[in-house]
């Protein structure tokens, strides 16, 4: 292959080693993703919820969100008020269910009147 002029000699060169070097990092890094152990049972678009999204494991806004969810009680408080408010709607639930049954047995034993005629 005879290049004539050395301006498009060198544009050739040039854009040889940008070619090779993107195939170079695209190789490396898909290689590194796919040999990198805090990957290992994950699928590519899974991540684990303790690593978070490879921040070094640390995703302080991801800690921010917890911190604000949790209005400053432990997970005992949590699961008191979990198990409370459950109790609770069952109870208002059964309550409700019972008054509507009593409201029915009375509309069905209390015999309708008839409308006086004119």
């Amino acid at each position: 292959m005879l290049i004539p002029n050395k301006l498009t000699q060198l544009t050739t060169i040039l854009g040889l080693g940008i070619s090779l070097t993107l195939v170079t990092a695209i190789a490396q890094s898909s290689l590194a993703q796919s040999n990198n152990p805090a990957n290992e049972g994950y699928q590519s678009n899974e991540e684990s919820p303790f690593l978070g999204s490879g921040n070094g494991g640390f995703n302080p806004l991801e800690l921010i969100h917890r911190a604000n969810l949790s209005n400053g009680r432990s997970l005992n408080e949590f699961n008191q008020d979990s198990e409370n408010n459950i109790k609770n709607s069952a109870s208002e639930f059964k309550r409700l269910q019972q008054e509507r049954l009593l409201q029915q047995q009375q509309s069905e034993s209390t015999p309708e009147k008839p409308m006086p005629s004119n």
